[in-house]
């Protein structure tokens, strides 16, 4: 696998932990949110990884984190692994119900994705195999 250098700039981290793309989204301006989620699904894809976790935060900038939907939309066309899994975690109440919308979203290109309360559920099922 190609390994992607870390980004790591106001609302956006992005690393690799474990064999997962892992990326802490938010909260920022909308530009920012979408710019974080287009490189997270880069590194995805670019790596060829199979598994991925978003890690999001909302301050009143809820709606750019639609981005991450438009990002995975952008990524099953481009083409991903088969069995290519996605966990998300909203660190706060007001980003459940857009996670929620990019977890159906997810599923409706055939990727196995789910939301969790906490990272490390989303980490050990991400580890799991399937």
């Amino acid at each position: 696998m190609a390994r992607t250098a870390p980004t790591v700039r106001p609302g956006c981290s992005i690393g690799i932990v474990d064999d997962y793309v892992r990326a802490d989204v938010g909260p920022g301006h909308a530009g920012e949110i979408q710019q974080c989620y287009q490189d997270w699904a880069c590194a995805c894809l670019s790596g060829k990884y199979q598994r991925a976790l978003l890690v999001g935060t909302s301050q009143g900038d809820e709606f750019a984190h639609l981005a991450a939907r438009d990002a995975i939309a952008s990524m099953a066309v481009a083409g991903i692994p088969a069995e290519f899994r996605l966990g998300v975690v909203a660190r706060n109440v007001l980003l459940i119900t857009i996670y929620d919308a990019v977890v159906v979203a997810a599923r409706r290109h055939g990727i196995d994705a789910r939301r969790f309360q906490d990272e490390e559920e989303a980490v050990r099922w991400l580890g799991a195999t399937p």
